[in-house]
């Protein structure tokens, strides 16, 4: 049987820091998980004076490639590029008995 597949190095660009809740309504020190891949996303808004959301996106945290990489809890703060994220959904994929391949991070 062949193993599975990281998410090749070439198609992680991005570095990101990870703040999770302390459970006492702050966060704690940031860690790095590097390298990651940022699709960026924006949307209009209805808002009358904005043409345009604040963006998000989706982050894909590679269980292999990926230094430091957890499973992130939703509610986590992440910067990525200098701009600061809370982290949405957080999804295990390809999951392979107990390995996770990687996780997706729906971000805004």
């Amino acid at each position: 049987m062949f193993g599975v597949v990281p998410i090749p190095l070439w198609m992680l660009g991005d570095s990101m820091f990870v703040s999770v809740p302390d459970g006492y309504g702050g966060f704690r020190e940031p860690v790095e998980v590097s390298p990651v891949r940022f699709e960026e996303e924006q949307s209009a808004s209805d808002d009358a004076h904005r043409s345009a959301d604040a963006g998000g996106g989706t982050v894909f945290v590679d269980a292999a490639n990926s230094r430091g990489a957890f499973e992130i809890p939703v509610g986590s703060r992440v910067e990525i590029g200098g701009v600061s994220y809370v982290v949405r959904t957080c999804q295990r994929r390809g999951e392979f008995g107990s390995k996770v391949h990687h996780w997706e991070l729906v971000v805004s």
